[in-house]
């Protein structure tokens, strides 16, 4: 189990790395270092950026702080409903993460690198989070034994 927690201690702590990162740039302003190609900046002042007049990035934010306080929860208080309120949020936030991604690709027609950096980070916090189920069912299992 400790391998399954500290992977998802650090895919979560990168996730909201990189989710404040593009948070600070919607409030200072400034171009997001997206390399080579750019799209960042048509993605981050895109319609799509902002949900109900709170920027998207700001709502990562706030995934990625439940993700990292799911994700540090002391070893022995992981139990099976824990791990699986872990796996809805990663389920919820990877199907979040699919339609942001699909909007770049068929609505706005630019990539942000960044934003494709979370949903990549979300798909394997969903995988770990199913790591850490299966984990924790097999040490109830054996514990009744």
């Amino acid at each position: 189990m400790t391998a399954a927690v500290w992977t998802a201690r650090l895919l979560a702590l990168a996730g909201f790395l990189d989710a404040a990162y593009l948070t600070a740039h919607h409030y200072a302003g400034g171009v997001v270092a997206c390399g080579p190609g750019g799209g960042c900046e048509v993605v981050l002042t895109s319609r799509y950026a902002e949900v109900g007049g709170i920027p998207v990035a700001v709502v990562g934010l706030g995934y990625y702080t439940v993700a990292s306080l799911l994700a540090w929860t002391p070893r022995q208080s992981w139990t099976r409903g824990i791990a699986r309120a872990f796996v809805s949020l990663e389920a919820t936030a990877l199907a979040v993460s699919v339609a942001l991604v699909w909007i770049q690709a068929t609505r706005i027609h630019a990539w942000c690198r960044f934003c494709l950096v979370s949903a990549g980070l979300t798909l394997l916090l969903f995988l770990t989070s199913l790591w850490i189920l299966r984990v924790r069912r097999a040490v109830e299992a054996r514990s009744l034994l």
